[in-house]
């Protein structure tokens, strides 16, 4: 478990955690990679079809500079005067340009237009977030909002990222809205689209397992198998743990347990080569959109029967990410029935977008 991964100091070194410390002047790494992001953006626009740079573009380079710039000012003040670098965030971050580089690609195979990928990409962050984090704060409300006595209180509580609290469910919930409406405003097939961009969203959710994993949370029940894994205090797990009366507070590590959120990277990469495999051959648009109903909610079911981090909802012994997983079960079964068949007789058969 490592939340951070390294720290970026104001004083000029940044430490790498086994590689040693790095010298740097002061914020230059991040200074650096502004430019380079800059630059990147500036030479695609000039060969996108959505022409220049837009004013909105510019402005938001501006401000991301400025901030850069006044950083050092900023984090002179914080007891500790530097920037951490949160494993949970950087895997997100990573999981995101990952996704969409490779949704990207197959997008421009099949004929969509070139920037139709990283516009939905903003959609799907704006979305995913915030529909994540809303369905933490929806179940979890009377733990985040605890001890809040005004309005302050509760808007530091909602919006406290770093302290963990984003629910996959919420974030593919979301995210399948923010998808259907921007297919609609911009006149584009939704299920071709919704079956291109699949694999990306599994390859996105192992990536934010990893972080998971280096953030402690998700974690699984007590686990006698070799590979079983334990967490220091001060973790999330280890809390847990002694909250519930497993432990006491002077254990050095939890009880092993299952290592869920490398279980849940590996169902992710799985389904992501599957998907990915069984795109040329489907028979119709959102073949692969209904594949991925029916397998990924089976699979993310029975790794929640190995998790310890959340109780039966409802008076069951059902995980509310188990009751969620029988309703997309069920939405695939719908899909496969409505809309058969899922193999194509002929895996040559090709389409291709034309506005």
């Amino acid at each position: 478990m490592r939340p951070v991964l390294f720290r970026i100091p104001i004083d000029g070194v940044v430490d790498v955690g086994p590689f040693g410390q790095v010298p740097l002047f002061g914020l230059g790494l991040m200074f650096t990679v502004w430019v380079a992001f800059a630059a990147l953006w500036c030479w695609r626009s000039r060969y996108s079809d959505s022409g220049p740079l837009q004013v909105s573009d510019i402005t938001t380079f501006g401000l991301l500079g400025v901030l850069i710039v006044m950083a050092p000012k900023i984090a002179a003040n914080w007891k500790n005067p530097s920037i951490p670098i949160f494993g949970y965030g950087l895997m997100m971050c990573l999981g995101f340009i990952a996704a969409t580089a490779l949704a990207d690609r197959r997008a421009r195979r099949e004929g969509f237009p070139q920037e139709t990928i990283w516009d939905l990409t903003l959609w799907f962050l704006i979305a995913g977030v915030g529909g994540a984090r809303l369905f933490y704060l929806i179940q979890k409300h009377d733990q985040v909002f605890a001890g809040c006595r005004d309005v302050h209180d509760y808007f530091v509580a909602a919006i406290n990222l770093p302290d963990g609290g984003l629910v996959l469910y919420g974030g593919l919930i979301a995210g399948a809205v923010a998808f259907y409406r921007f297919c609609d405003q911009r006149g584009l097939p939704m299920w071709r689209l919704a079956d291109l961009i699949v694999p990306s969203i599994f390859l996105g959710i192992a990536f934010g397992r990893v972080g998971c994993f280096l953030y402690g949370c998700c974690w699984g029940d007590r686990c006698d198998m070799p590979w079983a894994v334990q967490f220091p205090p001060e973790s999330i797990t280890w809390k847990s743990q002694v909250e519930r009366g497993f432990i006491s507070d002077s254990e050095p590590y939890t009880l092993p347990v299952h290592p869920t959120q490398l279980y849940s990277v590996l169902d992710a990469l799985l389904l992501c080569w599957l998907t990915s495999k069984y795109y040329p051959v489907r028979a119709r648009d959102g073949s692969v959109l209904t594949l991925a109903l029916l397998t990924y909610p089976i699979t993310r079911f029975l790794i929640e029967r190995l998790r310890g981090d959340e109780m039966g909802q409802f008076g069951t012994s059902l995980t509310i990410a188990q009751w969620i997983s029988l309703g997309m079960l069920g939405l695939g079964l719908c899909l496969a029935w409505l809309r058969p068949p899922l193999i194509s007789r002929d895996p040559h058969e090709a389409y291709r977008f034309t506005a």
